[in-house]
């Protein structure tokens, strides 16, 4: 099935990319100047899928898939995405597989029968859970990043008026000291 989908990887991204582009709760693809920023690592993921439906117990290939994901979060959060989008794109991917191209395998090869199948299924799954867990988890993290810095910012800016307001207030305090008295 790997083969497969790496076979047909051009087809499933042109199946994501209308899919995604159809979808009215993801809006951010609408300021996106280019296609290839809304692919961006959808070719990655598709060899990471691929490589783990070859070897589903090698840590090494799900530290891959966990890496894309990250690097995807981070990407969609400084493209101005929503968490709730990302979320989305990947449900999306796994649609497409597990249903449409899984199905398709499935009538080829005869060999896909029950059992193999839903160990099949459960690998697409289980890798695609990876993906939004480890893409969401970037994306918070780029959050609290931008959240931190302007906490960061927010708080200079509220010394400097404390600053300024305790130098009104000497300057005051001065000017009375120095009125002559009648």
């Amino acid at each position: 099935l790997g083969d497969y989908l790496l076979a047909h990887r051009d087809e499933i991204i042109a199946e994501w990319l209308q899919a995604v582009e159809q979808n009215p709760d993801i809006t951010s693809v609408d300021h996106l100047k280019e296609k290839k920023e809304l692919v961006d690592h959808l070719p990655e993921l598709c060899q990471n899928l691929a490589e783990v439906l070859k070897s589903p117990q090698s840590d090494e290939t799900r530290a891959d898939v966990s890496n894309a994901a990250r690097v995807h979060g981070k990407y969609r959060w400084r493209q101005g995405y929503r968490l709730e989008e990302v979320i989305r794109e990947a449900s999306i991917v796994r649609r497409i597989i597990s249903h449409n191209w899984l199905d398709t395998y499935a009538r080829k090869v005869p060999k896909l029968d029950g059992k193999t199948r839903r160990v099949t299924e459960n690998i697409i799954h289980q890798a695609v859970d990876d993906v939004v867990s480890d893409s969401a988890k970037q994306f918070a993290e780029e959050q609290l990043k931008a959240t931190s810095h302007l906490n960061s910012q927010l708080a200079d800016a509220l010394a400097e008026v404390r600053r300024q307001t305790r130098a009104a207030d000497a300057a005051k305090t001065t000017k009375k000291k120095k009125r002559p008295r009648r």
